[in-house]
């Protein structure tokens, strides 16, 4: 991550989720609000979504997962986080 620098992290699944922020919340806790995780010393901005695979199963998570990246798109643009 230091070495890409990203403007933005979009972490997709419980797994990733958890690992990239240290915990163990669950994702339904997680989403729809932007976290913050220290690369060198910088915060990035980090969206938690459901996993693409969760999605087939769950057709409702869809419209919660849509807004995940709506949210992603404000904050890489600069209007939110």
């Amino acid at each position: 991550l230091a070495l890409i620098r990203p403007r933005l992290l979009i972490v997709m699944g419980r797994f990733a989720a958890q690992s990239m922020l240290g915990t163990d919340a669950s994702i339904a806790s997680l989403r729809g609000r932007v976290h913050h995780i220290d690369v060198e010393g910088h915060a990035l901005p980090v969206i938690v979504t459901y996993h693409p695979a969760c999605l087939l199963r769950n057709l409702a998570d869809k419209a919660k997962s849509w807004a995940d990246l709506c949210l992603a798109r404000e904050v890489a643009e600069g209007r939110a986080g």
